[in-house]
């Protein structure tokens, strides 16, 4: 599922991936973003709380943080406003002017309703509470997704993303796209598991054989009344390895030099 961490971040890796998401998460025209970087670190003070992002993308005016969210938890607001706080301060160098902060969406795809009223979409701006027609106008916009709730959201390609993210059904151009690339991406992942399982079971397989071969040496050696220290000292061994394989192999009472 791409609700996966690894999965998402390799898919969102690729620029057209990401700012296919993007466009249709947020109904926006066709865009182009810098760079995504995956599992972002921001931590600008020693003694404070970082935070890992998943997605951090920039289109050059704006900032763009996707997070996937697998699990129900009441903390999300705080930790969309920490995150929100934190770009900031990554973003803002010294001595600039509050003007130069963009424009940034802090963005949360849940697989589990965070509010539980069943709607797809969840968007919030800060509002003036006396006049809900002002704005305040940080340029701070959070957005929270409810991938469950597909079915009741009336964009066609927006509805047929949050579909695949919730079940994995790919019903879209878009998605039947993600779809094969998430393939490809487990594809060539179980080809490098395969691969180095067979690297560690050759590796197991040589030490098992130089082993045996160590063994056979000593007991042979041992046999033809070669001194234990003669026989640690050409196998590279001590002398206690030595008495321990002699008795493994030929019982207690051997080791007698």
């Amino acid at each position: 599922m791409i609700a996966d961490d690894y999965l998402f971040g390799a898919l969102m890796h690729q620029k057209d991936v990401c700012a296919g998401v993007i466009e249709r998460l947020l109904n926006m025209q066709p865009m182009q973003i810098t760079y995504p970087e995956i599992q972002k670190t921001i931590s600008p003070f020693y003694d404070t709380k970082g935070i890992r992002l998943d997605v951090l993308a920039n289109d050059g005016k704006t900032l763009y943080n996707i997070e996937m969210q697998t699990s129900r938890t009441s903390s999300l607001p705080l930790r969309m406003r920490y995150y929100q706080g934190l770009l900031d301060v990554d973003s803002l160098m010294k001595g600039s002017k509050y003007e130069s902060l963009c424009q940034s969406y802090v963005i949360f795809i849940c697989t589990k309703d965070p509010f539980s009223l069943g709607r797809p979409v969840y968007t919030f701006v800060n509002t003036c509470q006396e006049d809900t027609s002002l704005k305040l106008g940080d340029k701070s916009i959070k957005v929270l997704y409810n991938a469950s709730a597909w079915e009741s959201d009336g964009n066609d390609e927006r509805s047929g993303l949050l579909r695949y993210i919730d079940e994995g059904t790919a019903t879209t151009a878009f998605t039947q796209r993600l779809e094969k690339l998430a393939q490809e991406v487990k594809n060539m992942n179980l080809f490098k598991r395969r691969y180095m399982m067979r690297n560690i079971y050759l590796d197991d397989a040589m030490e098992r054989g130089a082993e045996l071969n160590l063994r056979r040496n000593v007991i042979g050696l041992y046999k033809n009344k070669v001194a234990i220290s003669t026989i640690a000292t050409s196998v590279e061994r001590t002398q206690a390895e030595i008495k321990e394989i002699l008795r493994n192999e030929l019982g207690p009472d051997a080791c007698q030099e």
